[in-house]
């Protein structure tokens, strides 16, 4: 049986990571020689490379109000991932083929597309190869830890997730460093959506395990769940709240549907649970008269007083741009535009090169469906809807329904913010934290638990002992 939530958490990690924390905000040579480490420390193996381009990748978007960044951290970044993937290729084996083949076949296509109709060839092309080199990379080397190790791993990548989450939560001591233009919470990252989207997961992953798992949760879990959720709301990132929302309601009828009920809750408890907290929100409504008030500000962020409706809400967050997408589409509908581009060609944030090569070329599109659509259309929606199906299927073969539930909210992210497509940027850490979702299913098998091979040792010393005994020793 795995260990309790909370045991997955190393202390002395959050504390390194406090201390490295403190140390970037200090001088931009810190970053530097960080993300040199991290370059470096991603050729020397498969959890390496994991831990890496994490490091490198918050250390990319952190608080510009916080951090100090050096003039060569953007190519430092790129150097990490590349060092990343060269040291995942040398890795590669043919059985890993098994769950690689439906991205390198969504990148062929991909390519195949943009080469017919994009209006920047060079910049799609460079965008397909980032996309599979990058999102295999990170499969390919978690497949490379043994089993054994990925207890370790998963305890490394939490610890992670709620130190940045934690730090992030303080910063509201001081708001003019916490506080994001849209005046949501952004902690310690670049800006609130990319706080909130980054929660979403982690989120996903305590409350489940709070409502759905058999164990009794502690105290400490409890407060992790309602901090993630609290924060989320800070963060206004409505899009990290229907990742969530969504997330613990699919595993949850996973549950009510599955025939494997090892380790999982009655549904009572998420029944009562979710009673009492929806009966203490009432009661808080009743009492303060804010509440109400609260989620209306936040369910219609940023607009305006008298436009307050839903299509409004709508149409000024994503429902332009997913109807900008869908036109898009169905000028193009079975090739789309190209992989990676606006339809018209142009970049507002630019390109970046490096000696000549474009290596960015930032976008925005929200919603992953249209967006796929309008890059792809029909044939690039069949491939990716592929990808996630696969990729969903070996996420489903553990019984841990917080991991499911990880899983689910790294993807439900993308009804707002398209980082799927996008490992090249910050959805490596979207990336990064599927795999481990894609991979728990071997830290539950019995040779990855150290208490199992433990009992099976003494089973196996007697003939051992009796093959390496010299003779007459039997006697």
């Amino acid at each position: 049986m795995p260990a309790p939530a909370m045991t997955l958490i190393s202390w002395r990690l959050a504390a390194l990571l406090t201390l490295g924390t403190a140390l970037l905000a200090i001088s931009p040579i810190a970053s530097i020689i960080a993300l040199i480490a991290c370059a470096l420390a991603a050729l020397v193996g498969p959890s390496y490379a994991l831990q890496a381009l994490t490091i490198a990748t918050l250390i990319a978007y952190g608080n510009p109000a916080i951090f100090k960044s050096g003039p060569t951290s953007a190519i430092l970044v790129r150097l990490v991932l590349l060092a990343a993937v060269v040291r995942a290729l040398c890795m590669l084996r043919g059985s890993d083929l098994r769950l690689l083949w439906p991205i390198g076949l969504f990148g062929v296509l991909s390519a195949l597309t943009s080469l017919l109709r994009s209006p920047a060839v060079t910049i799609s092309i460079m965008k397909v190869i980032t996309f599979t080199l990058a999102s295999s990379a990170v499969l390919i080397a978690f497949l490379r830890l043994p089993a054994a190790r990925l207890p370790r791993i998963q305890t490394w990548f939490l610890t992670v997730g709620f130190t940045v989450i934690g730090l992030s939560a303080l910063t509201l001591a001081k708001p003019g460093f916490g506080i994001g233009a849209n005046g949501g919470l952004q902690g310690i990252l670049n800006q609130p959506q990319a706080l909130g989207i980054f929660i979403a997961p982690f989120a996903a992953w305590s409350i489940s395990g709070v409502l759905l798992m058999r164990r009794r949760a502690s105290h400490l879990e409890l407060w992790v769940a309602i901090g993630a959720v609290v924060l989320i709301i800070l963060t206004r990132a409505r899009t990290a709240a229907v990742a969530t929302t969504v997330a613990v309601l699919i595993v949850t009828l996973s549950r009510a549907l599955s025939r494997r009920r090892a380790q999982q809750a009655s549904l009572l408890r998420p029944v009562l649970v979710i009673g009492v907290a929806t009966l203490g929100v009432g009661i808080a409504a009743l009492a303060t008269g804010k509440v109400g008030a609260f989620l209306t500000e936040f369910a219609f962020k940023g607009t305006q007083q008298e436009n307050r409706n839903l299509g409004n809400a709508f149409n000024e967050s994503r429902g332009a741009g997913v109807l900008s997408q869908w036109r898009h589409f169905e000028d193009s509908p079975v090739i789309g535009n190209g992989f990676g581009v606006y339809p018209d060609g142009k970049f507002p944030s630019g390109v970046v090169e490096f000696a000549g090569i474009p290596i960015s070329a930032p976008i925005e599109k929200g919603f992953l469906p249209t967006a796929i659509l309008e890059e792809g259309g029909l044939i690039g929606a069949a491939a990716l809807a592929l990808v996630i199906m696969w990729l969903a299927r070996t996420a489903w073969r553990g019984s841990d329904l917080r991991w499911r539930a990880m899983f689910v909210a790294c993807l439900g992210i993308n009804v707002g913010e398209c980082v799927f497509l996008a490992p090249g940027g910050i959805g490596i850490l979207d990336w990064l934290v599927m795999g481990l979702t894609l991979m728990a299913y071997r830290a539950s098998l019995p040779q990855a638990r150290p208490e199992a091979a433990a009992v099976q040792r003494p089973q196996q010393a007697p003939a051992t002992a009796l093959r390496h005994a010299p003779p007459g020793a039997a006697a």
